[in-house]
C-alpha cells in the first residue's frame, strides 16, 4: 500500500468538507482566529489514461504497443488526504486560506490555493487565490512512443483565481479562474517524427503546454432548513500551443446538499462537450467528446461520540469519452475515512 492522494477520493473528501465542488463559500466566522478541516482516509482507485503516468504512483502502462487503442485499466489502494487552514479576521471580516483546489478527476490534476475572502455589507463573500501545483503532476514526454517504456516528465500549472459568492444577497456566484501549465520535457510526438510518420509543425500541434481558463456560474437555492441544491454552468478554454491539442469545453453540474446535526449527504453529477481547435495530426481527424460522472459523500457526525470528528464514506466516478479511443479516461474510486474540524 502506497501512501499517495488519490485524486478523485480527495475529490469527494474535500466536497464534503469544505464544500469546494459545488456550494458557494462557507460564511466567515465571526470569531477570530484558525479554522478548517483535515481528512484522512483509506481509499481505493481505479484509473485508466494512456496521457498520465501518476502522481505519485503508477496509473498506467508505461510500454503500449498500439495508438489505436483506448488504455487499460490500473487499480491501487493507498492514504487519501485533504483540507483547508484559515485564519479570520472577525472586525474586518476578512479571512486568509490555504487549501486544496481540486477541479477535473479525469485530469488527475491536484492543486492547492492560497488566498483572502472578504465578506461585503450585503454578506455577499469576494475571493482572490494563487493556484499552484504542490504535487506535480507525472505525464508522459512522449506519450505516443510505442514498443518500449516512455519516459515520465512532471506537468506543472499556476496562476489565480477570483470569485464573488452570494451576489448581491442572492443564491449567484461566478468565478474565473486562470492557469499555466508547464511540462519539465514536452516531447509529445518525436517517436513519430524521428520515424518519419509527422513533419516538425505536426509535432509542434501536439504540444500541451499554455493557458487554461475557466468559467463557472453557480446558483444556491434553498429547498429548507440544511437542505439545498446547487445547479452549475462552466466553460473552460485550453489555449495551448499545440492547436490540435488546445479545445474549448462546455458543461453543466448539478450538486445536491443535505445536512442534519448526526449526518450528511452530499452528492454530485456532472456532463461536458469538448472539441479541440485544429485537426489532430495523428489521426487525421478533429477531436471531440464528453466528459461526464457523479460523485456520493455520506457523513456520520461526532463519530465514537468525538465532538468535531465525523465519519465518512464516498464513491466517485468520472469518464472521458473521445471519438479517438487513444485519448479516452476514466477514474472510479472508494473511500472510508474521518473528517476534523475545528
Amino acid at each position: 500500500m502506497k501512501p499517495y492522494i488519490p485524486l478523485a477520493s480527495a475529490v469527494v473528501l474535500s466536497a464534503f468538507s469544505v464544500y469546494s465542488v459545488a456550494e458557494p463559500i462557507k460564511p466567515i466566522p465571526q470569531e477570530s482566529g484558525f479554522s478548517g478541516s483535515l481528512v484522512a482516509g483509506l481509499s481505493a482507485t481505479s484509473y485508466s489514461s494512456n496521457m498520465i503516468s501518476g502522481l505519485g504512483n503508477d496509473i498506467s502502462e508505461s510500454n503500449i504497443d498500439s495508438l489505436d487503442e483506448g488504455p487499460d485499466s490500473e487499480s491501487d489502494v493507498g492514504f487519501a488526504f485533504s483540507g483547508e487552514l484559515n485564519y479570520t479576521f472577525a472586525k474586518t471580516r476578512t479571512q486568509l486560506f490555504l487549501g486544496n483546489a481540486l477541479e477535473d478527476m479525469v485530469r488527475y490534476d491536484l492543486s492547492f490555493q492560497a488566498g483572502v475572502r472578504q465578506e461585503l455589507a450585503d454578506q455577499s463573500i469576494v475571493y482572490g487565490a494563487f493556484l499552484f501545483s504542490a504535487i506535480p503532476t507525472e505525464v508522459y514526454a512522449d506519450p505516443y512512443q510505442t514498443g518500449t517504456d516512455r519516459d515520465e516528465t512532471d506537468r506543472d500549472s499556476s496562476g489565480a483565481r477570483i470569485g464573488w459568492q452570494g451576489i448581491m444577497g442572492s443564491g449567484l456566484g461566478v468565478e474565473l479562474s486562470h492557469r499555466s501549465v508547464e511540462l519539465d520535457d514536452e516531447e509529445a510526438g518525436l517517436d513519430l517524427f524521428n520515424q518519419g510518420l509527422i513533419t516538425a509543425d505536426q509535432m509542434d500541434d501536439l504540444s500541451r503546454e499554455g493557458d487554461h481558463n475557466s468559467l463557472s456560474l453557480t446558483y444556491k437555492v434553498m429547498l429548507d432548513k440544511g437542505q439545498f441544491f446547487v445547479p452549475e454552468l462552466n466553460y473552460h478554454d485550453y489555449d495551448l500551443d499545440g492547436e490540435a491539442m488546445a479545445k474549448q469545453q462546455y458543461g453543466t453540474a448539478l450538486s445536491y446538499f443535505y445536512n442534519t446535526p448526526k449526518y450528511s449527504v452530499v452528492t454530485r453529477v456532472f456532463y461536458s462537450h469538448f472539441e479541440h481547435d485544429e485537426e489532430n495530426p495523428i489521426y487525421g481527424i478533429t477531436e471531440e467528446g464528453d466528459s461526464f460522472g457523479g460523485s456520493l459523500v455520506l457523513s456520520y457526525h461526532n463519530i465514537f461520540g468525538w465532538q468535531d470528528f465525523s465519519g465518512i464514506a464516498s464513491l466517485a466516478y468520472a469518464e472521458s469519452d473521445s471519438d479517438i479511443n487513444f485519448y479516452d479516461a476514466d477514474v472510479v474510486s472508494g473511500t472510508v475515512g474521518l473528517l476534523y474540524r475545528f
